[in-house]
């Protein structure tokens, strides 16, 4: 009877055993989140500096844009314009997204970025009289897919956020 009772509790013991690993150990979910949080925290680091980009960019147009003569307002499209939207397109491109699903999220924000890119720099080799309004609705219409882009990729980065647990914080 003896022998049964103690083999009873080694069988009871060796049992639990796992069982409290699996209580103590962060679980495969655990150690997915944790390895997001990291991504998202690299990400976030990269945000300031590749808003200033955007922001210079922004200012930049702002000042062609008050421009009256032609000439320079084309000098300052291809001068601070276009060089100002390719550093934060190449800052964007550049971010470390990791390869997953926020890689995914940012790609496509980084593609309106780059089609505005392209629209800018085709707007400004070759803006003139004649072409101007045309050439100019065409960037707004890239800009415009840009905020919708950006929209988008807001609703999706607070999901995705949310999932792993961090708090989506905006700036102005």
């Amino acid at each position: 009877m003896k022998r049964i009772s103690t083999l009873v509790a080694a069988l009871v013991a060796l049992a639990s055993a796992p069982a409290c690993d699996l209580i103590n150990g962060p679980s495969e979910l655990e150690r997915q989140i944790a390895a997001e949080q990291e991504v998202i925290k690299a990400y976030s680091a990269a945000i300031p500096d590749v808003d200033a980009l955007k922001q210079g960019f922004l200012d930049a147009w702002k000042s062609a844009n008050e421009l009256k003569d032609l000439k320079a307002y084309k000098d300052a499209l291809q001068t601070k314009v276009v060089p100002g939207l390719t550093r934060y397109a190449e800052a964007m491109r550049d971010m470390p997204a990791g390869k997953g699903e926020l890689a995914d999220i940012h790609k496509g924000l980084v593609d309106a970025v780059e089609k505005a890119r392209a629209a800018f720099a085709s707007y400004a080799d070759g803006v003139s009289e004649e072409n101007f309004e045309a050439g100019y609705k065409d960037v707004l219409a890239a800009m415009e897919e840009v905020a919708a882009a950006r929209a988008t990729y807001i609703g999706k980065l607070e999901k995705h956020y949310a999932r792993f647990r961090v708090d989506l914080v905006q700036g102005k």
